[in-house]
């Protein structure tokens, strides 16, 4: 409640106010309100109050080589530009695996095919999430031992491998004293009531010959034919007739005879081919006084090499042939008649 008073000083009146009641207390005051955080976007956050933009991230430095060999791994070294942990998934899980040695990630490649690995960073409250990267690379069989275990001069061969006999030729690498590779490898696989081979040291399955006048019968040759240009060099080679396969073909040649395996899914497989030359070489024994091939490998006439699907370089008219009989490889006219064991990569 207002209190007013007139008062008079030297003539002149003034009106004083004053204030009263309520104990002293003030009814006009207002309460201050608590302020209420604003809502930041899922690529914002909040920081004294305000909404800032999250930072934004990228990966680098993810590499593998464009081949490598089973059995091997490989560092990964993926950053982030905003310095956070990179994360790592094989998205091959068959061929390859991520492996975490002593902090440090690695690739460890299992089996044949293609390794494709991917780095993403999850970001964080103040980081945006990477952009994830992939990366492949193509895992390739490891080689056998050539099975040689002594060594030559320039007169003398099968000689130890030693310093002494060798002498200043010791060390120059012969295959004896290297003994470079895996030491070869094998099991038998069944389906079906049929037989075939996986080589334990290249992941390769091959095919197992019969002797049963059917079509994978031992005795049956073949010519060499491919219709398509990229993978024949310029010369696709010859159809022949159905003889020497006993007409279980209506052309004995190797295109044929790979279509009908794969048309027939032996040993369970559909993507069997015809074997590269040096996979072909890869299963020659040279531990012998004679070459051959390992006793597992069953009704194995060494009478005609076994076709390859490598055209020779110098004339595209011949492809490369391996006699298992004494190892050597050799460049064969293609209407040539010639055997067939095929092979398969596994997926």
């Amino acid at each position: 409640m207002l209190k007013f008073q007139l008062s008079s000083l030297g003539g002149v009146a003034f009106l004083l106010t004053a204030c009263g009641g309520g104990g002293g207390e003030n009814n006009n005051t207002t309460p201050t309100q608590p302020t209420t955080p604003p809502t930041c976007t899922a690529t914002q956050y909040l920081e004294n109050n305000v909404c800032k933009d999250k930072s934004q991230q990228t990966l680098s430095g993810l590499s593998l080589p464009t081949t490598i060999n089973v059995d091997r791994w490989v560092t990964l070294n993926a950053k982030s530009s905003a310095g956070l942990t990179p994360t790592y998934v094989s998205k091959t899980e068959e061929t390859c695996k991520i492996r975490d040695d002593l902090k440090q990630k690695s690739v460890e490649m299992l089996g044949l095919g293609v390794c494709t690995i991917e780095v993403s960073q999850a970001g964080n409250t103040q980081v945006l999430a990477a952009q994830p990267i992939s990366v492949s690379t193509t895992i390739l069989p490891v080689l056998t031992t050539t099975g040689i275990h002594l060594c030559g001069t320039d007169d003398k061969n099968n000689l130890p491998c030693d310093n002494t006999n060798l002498v200043n030729l010791f060390g120059m690498q012969q295959d004896g004293e290297k003994q470079a590779g895996r030491k070869m490898a094998y099991e038998l696989i069944s389906y079906n009531n049929e037989n075939c081979i996986r080589d334990q040291v290249t992941g390769l399955i091959w095919e197992q010959k019969t002797k049963d006048k059917s079509l994978r019968d031992q005795d049956w040759r073949f010519t060499w034919f491919n219709a398509d240009p990229k993978n024949n060099a310029g010369d696709a080679g010859i159809q022949a007739s159905s003889t020497t396969c006993n007409g279980t073909l209506s052309s004995c040649n190797t295109t044929a005879y790979i279509e009908a395996l794969n048309k027939a899914n032996y040993c369970g497989y559909s993507d069997w081919r015809l074997p590269t030359r040096s996979e072909l070489t890869n299963l020659v024994d040279y531990s012998t006084s004679q070459a051959a091939l390992n006793p597992i490998y069953t009704n194995t006439p060494f009478t005609d090499g076994y076709w390859s699907s490598t055209s020779s370089a110098k004339q595209n008219t011949k492809a490369w042939t391996i006699d298992f009989k004494e190892g050597a490889s050799n460049p064969t006219y293609k209407e040539y008649m010639a055997h067939i064991r095929a092979v398969r990569t596994p997926q």
